[in-house]
């Protein structure tokens, strides 16, 4: 790092940075999810389709494609989440699994059904990294169960914004 005499600036192959410019981001790699659904619950569906919703602020959700699967949905999708608070506001990783287009599930009025969550506390250093498998939850009854589970990895990055 060099101090211009009014900014900030990094130093990156050789070309000075405005410090304004570097953004600290969660790089995402969402493979599958295992066990996502339970087919005792509704044995008459055959063709589940699954999403996921992520967060890390409330204010900005994302959301992946649709994919079919009936257990086992894969995405294989990636991402970065840029984290304008981290770490004051940031402190973990929202997912919620959701079934869509699942108009045959008793109360639901538009056809989307948690089928599971999980929050993951955020890496807390830079270049820190969380890889693996998360058990998701679900509400059961008056409790929560523990079914299924999602395999994903987690990077704390800086970006540049040219």
């Amino acid at each position: 790092m060099e101090n211009d005499s009014n900014r900030n600036v990094s130093r990156i192959q050789d070309e000075i940075i405005p410090r304004r410019n570097i953004y600290l981001g969660l790089h995402l790699e969402i493979l599958y999810a295992e066990d996502i659904d339970n087919p005792n619950i509704h044995p008459h569906m055959f063709n589940r389709e699954y999403r996921l919703a992520v967060w890390v602020d409330p204010i900005e959700e994302f959301s992946t494609i649709p994919v079919e699967g009936l257990l086992n949905p894969a995405w294989n999708a990636s991402g970065v989440i840029f984290l304008k608070k981290f770490p004051e506001d940031h402190t973990f990783l929202n997912i919620e699994g959701l079934r869509i287009n699942s108009m045959n599930d008793p109360g639901t009025s538009s056809g989307v059904v948690i089928a599971g969550r999980v929050k993951i506390p955020l890496p807390r250093v830079l270049y820190g990294e969380k890889i693996g498998c998360f058990g998701l939850v679900r509400e059961m009854g008056e409790g929560f169960e523990v079914e299924g589970h999602i395999l994903l990895s987690i990077k704390l990055r800086k970006y540049i914004y040219v």
